[in-house]
């Protein structure tokens, strides 16, 4: 694993994924450090320091893999956010207006297809999926993360 911590940046990166901090409380870093870099593969690491101090080489992660909680800690917290932001509901009717569109072309009506009552039924499923879904107390979460699901109309195709 690789760390870097710079805590004037409210920065976090573990493995090359950086991260900003905003809802995890990094106050246990000692205000005179100004980055962090640790390698578990080498056991080594680096600390740089704000005052003028030159920088001290560690062979212990030591108090910073707390970093390493925090920064699992923010993505989750940023992931939840990001989760409870989604409009799922809309995410579905978006998918539907979609497939509608892409099936458009089966309702030109200088061509015909052997199975032409098939689509109508299908565009008419997709139209009413919104009603379907509230009808059916079916969480439309469900739909929007999975669009094979069972409730999704099945195209004619």
């Amino acid at each position: 694993m690789e760390l870097a911590i710079i805590p004037i940046d409210k920065t976090i990166i573990v493995d090359g994924e950086g991260i900003q901090i905003s809802n995890v409380d990094i106050s246990w870093i000692p205000t005179d450090v100004w980055a962090v870099h640790w390698n578990s593969t080498t056991s080594k690491g680096e600390i740089e320091y704000n005052d003028g101090k030159p920088n001290a080489e560690i062979t212990e992660i030591g108090i910073y893999q707390q970093a390493v909680t925090d920064h699992a800690s923010e993505k989750t917290a940023v992931a939840n956010a990001i989760e409870a932001a989604r409009d799922h509901l809309q995410e579905v009717k978006n998918r539907r207006v979609s497939l509608l569109f892409e099936s458009d072309f089966t309702q030109v009506r200088d061509i015909t297809f052997t199975n032409d009552s098939d689509w109508v039924t299908y565009r008419q499923e997709l139209r009413d999926l919104p009603a379907v879904i509230s009808a059916a107390n079916i969480d439309p979460k469900l739909l929007a993360d999975d669009f094979n699901h069972s409730s999704w109309p099945i195209s004619p195709l």
